[in-house]
């Protein structure tokens, strides 16, 4: 197979797989009343034994270096709770205060916040173009939200703070580990740091304490969650960085906000007006035109992905 269609079709899987896991942990929100705090602490703590156990034990890293480096595991511990925590428990919660659509399509509008970073940062100038498309993504935001009647929201302040949240929180989680990501590599930072984050957030909801009935549905839904929806598609999406660019890579990741919007219509019945598709479509395009801008991508070197 060439290798081009091997690394679009590992891209393509892992941005589907995040959809997916968006999806499913909203019926486990909504049919089995599980909690956002419940999800993110057994999510978090087994998602990144499974990662460290693939960089530990099959691509054979030295996974506890980054321990032995104060300076490095002090920023790691950073990372940890204010990114990757930051990043699960409000992408979580906006799901649970609207829907899997509206938060996956809100958070994918972090690379707004990281261009407006850049610019403070005096890291890169400003660009007529590129701020162009930054008040396009708004105001397609601004109809996903409004359904075209500018006067009120027809979704809740709540659930779209969270999502804006969220989207903040990738922004960090995509800025501040450079130096760890340009050292270390991407799969052990994030596995360290979904691991710390699970631990530290068993002080919030220890796992073992689910506050609902689990069912062999439920348990069965939480598995495809942590191996499907986080493992995997995060390790699919790396390798598929061997085979194509990084730029193209994240064009697939594309697939995720798309994908939560069709199953949001066919699992939840939920359905989407002229204006909030059109809305959809500008974020989409106007965000991923400018995440793929050469120059800020030169500027982030590597990040890693908030799933």
């Amino acid at each position: 197979m060439d290798k081009k269609l091997i690394g679009i079709l590992l891209a393509a899987f892992g941005g589907s797989m995040w959809g997916v896991s968006g999806i499913l942990a909203q019926i486990l929100f909504n049919q089995y009343q599980a909690s956002s705090e419940w999800l993110v602490s057994i999510r978090l703590l087994f998602s990144g034994m499974l990662l460290l156990f693939y960089n530990g034990v099959i691509k054979r890293e030295a996974i506890f270096s980054i321990l032995r480096n104060r300076k490095d595991f002090v920023s790691l511990l950073l990372f940890s709770i204010f990114g990757m925590v930051g990043v699960q428990y409000l992408f979580f919660k906006a799901i649970e205060g609207s829907s899997a659509s509206l938060a996956t399509i809100l958070q994918f509008t972090a690379p707004i916040f990281v261009y407006f970073y850049l610019l403070f940062k005096k890291e890169k100038q400003l660009n007529f173009i590129e701020l162009s498309l930054v008040f396009l993504t708004f105001f397609g935001v601004l109809l996903i939200v409004s359904n075209g009647n500018f006067t009120q929201m027809n979704v809740s302040l709540f659930g779209f703070s969270l999502g804006i949240g969220s989207a903040l929180a990738v922004a960090f989680y995509s800025i501040q580990p450079r130096r760890l990501l340009a050292k270390y590599g991407s799969p052990l930072i994030v596995g360290w740091g979904m691991l710390i984050g699970g631990i530290f957030f068993q002080f919030i909801h220890p796992f073992w304490i689910p506050g609902f009935a689990m069912t062999k549905n439920s348990i069965f839904l939480l598995g495809i969650i942590i191996v499907f929806g986080t493992a995997l598609a995060f390790i699919s999406y790396l390798a598929s960085l061997h085979y194509i660019e990084a730029s193209l890579a994240s064009i697939m990741t594309a697939l995720e906000p798309l994908l939560a919007a069709v199953l949001s219509i066919f699992v939840f019945q939920q359905q989407f007006g002229i204006f909030e598709i059109t809305g959809i479509i500008i974020v989409l395009v106007a965000v991923l035109i400018l995440a793929n801008d050469r120059k800020i991508t030169l500027k982030q070197k590597k990040s890693v992905h908030q799933k």
